[in-house]
């Protein structure tokens, strides 16, 4: 994984923390440097700080989402800057999960698992789910609708999808939501509006009108169903 901190001691320390634990890690003290080491390391996750001289957090977030050979790596927000809907932010530019200085270790190597592990093997999966016109490859982890396929999905992001669709039409709660994409309990009631905002996405990403496809079932959480009309946008 890349870690992408300028303070070098707590850089330091974090990274002998996630060594112990038995990831393999490399690091860039500034924002502009992480995001060169993404592009040439692919790494498999990247623990990235907000408040950086020069090329901040949310730029590199935004630069690496944006980045086709960059998009599909989790990305853990690791900050001192707690600041109202800060999370959010982080949230909405592609950020797969937020934790806020200071953490215990065992918090920070359990989020670095969870976004690590994917889901479940891939074994255990349907190689392909479709509802209506929606096709869902998970070994390519592709959704494509008619001929036109989305690789701009975040792994969460289609992991969602990838979830109501297995379940499809059925509702499926939030908290399970949470549980089998993030591969952890939530860990506080706050943390589910991390699934309202992936779901948020997902929707802009494949142009999807709230009431089509991707629906909100009050009391229950989310369900996908198959529009009466074709590509349901």
């Amino acid at each position: 994984m890349l870690l992408i901190e300028d303070d070098a001691a707590f850089r330091g320390a974090v990274a002998d923390i996630l060594r112990m634990q038995g990831f393999e890690t490399i690091e860039a003290g500034a924002g502009k440097a992480g995001v060169a080491k993404a592009l040439s390391e692919r790494p498999d996750l990247v623990v990235l700080d907000l408040v950086m001289p020069g090329m901040g957090g949310l730029d590199v977030c935004q630069r690496l989402k944006q980045d086709a050979a960059t998009a599909g790596i989790p990305i853990l927000i690791l900050t001192g800057n707690d600041r109202e809907g800060q999370d959010v932010a982080c949230l909405d530019l592609g950020a797969d999960d937020y934790l806020t200085k200071p953490v215990k270790s065992e918090r920070l190597t359990a989020y670095c698992r969870a976004l690590l592990r994917r889901g479940r093997p891939e074994g255990e999966e349907p190689a392909e789910v479709r509802v209506g016109g929606l096709r869902l490859d998970y070994r390519r982890k592709l959704a494509s609708i008619g001929n036109r396929e989305y690789p701009q999905l975040t792994p969460k992001e289609f992991g969602l999808l990838y979830e109501l669709a297995c379940r499809s039409p059925e509702p499926e709660d939030r908290v399970v939501l949470y549980r089998k994409v993030w591969g952890m309990e939530p860990p506080s009631e706050g943390c589910l509006k991390t699934v309202d905002v992936h779901v948020r996405r997902v929707r802009l990403k494949l142009g999807w009108r709230s009431d089509r496809w991707l629906m909100s079932v009050s009391g229950r959480g989310y369900c996908l169903v198959s529009p009466a009309r074709p590509g349901g946008a």
